[in-house]
């Protein structure tokens, strides 16, 4: 039971479930690509907004620019799909969490912080859950790096002793 509430095996979790998230993620948006109101059209019509529909009224900038917007549209579920199954597997998580960052902000940046306008709408999101997978994927990162200085700490600590225990037999 103690190793279910460790922080090696909590951050694990973790990880392996945002990068699924974002695996399955990405092949829902291909799954619902052309369709009426899909992810396609979606990208190309939607205003960024930032912080939300705030002052009243205001509905954002946009939308993007074709130029930006189609490869965008076309690239975002490939890289969730290829970033998403490395960060799950453990590979590159720095890097691949970074990635996975960036791409949560650009959906944070249109959609916005608080899409409904509001923190206690009636039957509409109130907080864009982005948010949190940022803190998440951020946390993963941390202890990664965490773990690969404390690696090098105790081999540097293991070399040492090889080697003082080597000097003690020659005197």
């Amino acid at each position: 039971m103690k190793s279910l509430f460790n922080l090696n095996t909590a951050v694990t979790v973790n990880r392996v479930t945002l990068g699924i998230f974002f695996f399955l993620s990405g092949i829902s948006n291909y799954l619902n690509f052309s369709v009426k109101n899909g992810f396609y059209q979606t990208v190309l019509t939607q205003k960024p907004q930032l912080w939300g529909p705030f002052p009243s009224g205001w509905e954002g900038v946009g939308p993007l620019p074709e130029i930006i917007a189609i490869p965008y549209a076309w690239l975002l579920p490939l890289a969730e799909i290829v970033i998403g199954a490395l960060f799950a597997l453990n590979l590159w998580v720095k890097w691949t969490g970074l990635l996975l960052m960036m791409m949560t902000f650009s959906i944070v940046l249109a959609f916005g912080i608080i899409p409904a306008g509001s923190l206690f709408p009636n039957a509409a999101e109130s907080f864009n859950k982005n948010i949190l997978f940022i803190t998440l994927i951020w946390i993963c990162i941390a202890y990664d790096a965490y773990t690969q200085k404390m690696s090098l700490r105790r081999a540097r600590s293991a070399e040492y002793e090889l080697t003082a225990t080597d000097d003690e037999f020659q005197l």
